[in-house]
C-alpha cells in the first residue's frame, strides 16, 4: 500500500488550482491550499481524503456539474479551513458543498454568499458533521429552497 501524499496548491507550488491537485490525488491523500483566491470548483471522489485551506484560501465563482463549488462523492472526506463563496447555477440551487458520498467532516469552513450553503443528496448513508465555521449570506432561492445547511 502506498503512503498518503500531500499535494500543495498555490503560487510556486506544483498545482496552481485546487481542482488540478484534487484530480491527481488518490484515496488517503491531502491537498493543502495556500492563501489566495481561486476561481475554481472540483469533484472529490477520493475516500479518506482531506482538502485543507491554509490561512485565507478561498474557492469561488464556479460550480461543478451545475451543483456546487465542491461536489463530494467520496467517503470519510474532510474539508477544513476554506472559504467557499458565490456559488451560482442556472436553477438557483448552487451550494458551497454538495455531499453525495458517505461521511463528510467540515471544519472551520466559511460559506459566503452562495445560493445555498451545504447540501446533501437524499441518501440515508450520508453523514455530515460540522465543527466551527460560519454560514453568511447564503440563500438565493428564497421561495422554497434556500438553505444554510
Amino acid at each position: 500500500m502506498a503512503s498518503a501524499a500531500v499535494l500543495e496548491v498555490g503560487p510556486g507550488k506544483r498545482f496552481d488550482k485546487p481542482s488540478a491537485a484534487i484530480a491527481r490525488a488518490h484515496d488517503g491523500d491531502t491537498v493543502r491550499v495556500a492563501p489566495g483566491t481561486y476561481v475554481d470548483c472540483a469533484s472529490i471522489r477520493q475516500n479518506r481524503f482531506t482538502l485543507e485551506g491554509l490561512g485565507g484560501a478561498v474557492m469561488q465563482d464556479k460550480a461543478r456539474a451545475g451543483k456546487a463549488i465542491l461536489v463530494i462523492d467520496g467517503s470519510k472526506v474532510t474539508v477544513r479551513g476554506l472559504t467557499l463563496a458565490n456559488a451560482q447555477v442556472p436553477d438557483k440551487n448552487g451550494a458551497g458543498i454538495r455531499a453525495e458520498g458517505g461521511e463528510l467532516l467540515v471544519e472551520n469552513t466559511r460559506f459566503l454568499n452562495n445560493e445555498n450553503g451545504l447540501m446533501g443528496a437524499n441518501d440515508p448513508n450520508i453523514g455530515i458533521r460540522i465543527v466551527g465555521g460560519s454560514f453568511i449570506g447564503n440563500g438565493a432561492c428564497q421561495q422554497n429552497c434556500a438553505h444554510g445547511v
